[in-house]
C-alpha cells in the first residue's frame, strides 16, 4: 500500500510504503484464541479416553501455529518511509521504529526500475545516487510498483 503526502515544512513529499494487512492484530488473536479452545476441548475429550499423548501434541501444534502467526504477522507491520525535499531524499526502514536510514541529496538521485522478463518476474525498484541504491517496495506488487515509479519521478521533478 502507497500513501503520499505533501509535508507541511516546504516544498517535499512524504511516501509511506507498507504490505497489505488482511487481517488486524485483534482478529488474528481471536482466531488463535478460538483455535487453541478447540484444541484444548480435542485435547481433552481425548485424554479423557485414555489417550493422554494427545493433549501434549495438542498443545505443542498451538505454540507452533503462535509462533508462525507472531512472525508472520510482525512481517505485515514493516514500514519504509520515504521522504523527498529539495536538499534530501531520506529513506527509512523499521517494524515500528526506525531501523535502516540513508540520505541521499534530491538534485542527484534517480530511480532505477529493474524490470525482468516474463510475466510473474520480480520487479526490482530502487532509489540510488552515486552508485549506491537501496531497494524500496520490495513487497509491493508489480502494478504498484509501477504507480510508484512514476510518482516518484514525478516529485523529484517538482522539488
Amino acid at each position: 500500500m502507497i500513501s503520499v503526502d505533501k509535508v507541511s515544512a516546504g516544498e517535499g513529499y512524504r511516501f509511506v510504503l507498507s504490505p497489505n494487512c488482511s487481517i488486524s492484530w485483534r482478529q488474528l488473536l481471536a482466531f488463535y484464541l478460538l483455535t487453541c479452545v478447540v484444541a484444548l476441548a480435542v485435547g481433552l475429550f481425548f485424554t479423557l479416553q485414555g489417550l493422554w499423548l494427545v493433549l501434549p501434541f495438542s498443545g505443542i501444534e498451538m505454540l507452533v501455529l503462535g509462533s508462525g502467526l507472531y512472525v508472520t504477522s510482525r512481517k505485515v507491520y514493516r514500514r519504509e518511509v520515504i521522504t523527498l525535499d529539495r536538499r534530501y531524499t531520506r529513506i527509512e526502514k523499521g517494524v515500528q521504529q526506525v531501523d535502516q536510514c540513508w540520505e541521499f541529496q534530491t538534485p542527484w538521485v534517480r530511480v532505477v526500475d529493474d524490470r525482468q522478463d516474463g510475466l510473474r518476474a520480480r520487479r526490482k525498484l530502487a532509489i540510488g545516487m552515486a552508485g549506491e541504491s537501496v531497494e524500496v517496495g520490495s513487497f509491493l506488487a508489480n502494478s504498484e510498483k509501477d504507480a510508484l515509479a512514476f510518482q516518484l519521478k514525478d516529485c523529484i521533478i517538482r522539488v
